[in-house]
């Protein structure tokens, strides 16, 4: 196994968390009063945290006291029901099996606040997932690397032999800032063209495909 740590994102990457988020923001947004949001219009908000999905969300020129009491309100929310409809993309249970089978350690790298991203990797993986580090006060919202950081300083892996694993900008942002190989997913919340432009060498369009990139030969681009 020629990479010792797999580093992944959670929200697109390996949980479909994104109708459980919908639920979520529209239940905030129908107690301010404002509109609700389409599945495909929450698909865009997410990448850059909680804080950032609500101001997107909340109608352009919303005044700030508005949108943090948005944010707020949904993140209670979220809290209480952020595991109703999420499950894991399929095939991704079989593919971390596979790594950890090869000697692989596995971790996730959340921009969701820390104790959910916790609970929601322990319920749908269990033991399969090594550690999950979120966000919270003393680790920053990707793509500050601190949390893929972490998790590579909690098994002592060189940066050569860490991979990250994520499907957006911000995911590909990360990777560079820790110094990381990334491999891109299309299957969650961006498409392979959005990624690309983002700056993603390498793409897998399906979890198989994923599992030939990472338990083959082929290095993925830095």
């Amino acid at each position: 196994m020629k990479w010792e740590l797999v580093i992944f994102d959670m929200d697109g990457t390996v949980l479909d968390t994104l109708a459980d988020l919908l639920l979520a923001m529209n239940h905030a947004l129908r107690e301010h009063g404002l509109g609700e949001r389409t599945l495909d219009q929450m698909r865009s908000y997410v990448g850059n945290g909680l804080y950032m999905m609500a101001a997107r969300a909340v109608p352009a020129g919303t005044d700030e006291k508005t949108v943090d009491s948005v944010f707020r309100c949904f993140k209670a929310y979220y809290a209480d029901h952020l595991n109703v409809q999420t499950r894991p993309y399929e095939g991704i249970c079989a593919l971390m099996e596979k790594l950890k089978a090869a000697g692989a350690h596995i971790g996730i790298s959340s921009n969701k606040f820390d104790a959910g991203a916790n609970m929601l990797a322990g319920t749908h993986f269990g033991s399969l997932v090594d550690i999950t580090v979120g966000e919270s006060d003393t680790v920053p919202k990707k793509p500050d690397p601190a949390g893929a950081d972490l998790i590579r300083a909690h098994f002592g892996t060189s940066r050569e032999k860490t991979v990250y694993v994520g499907d957006s900008g911000v995911d590909v942002e990360t990777a560079k800032n820790a110094g990381l190989a990334f491999i891109g997913v299309s299957w969650g919340f961006r498409t392979s063209a959005q990624l690309a432009e983002a700056g993603a060498g390498t793409i897998a369009d399906t979890p198989g495909r994923l599992e030939e990139m990472l338990l083959g030969s082929a290095r993925p681009e830095a």
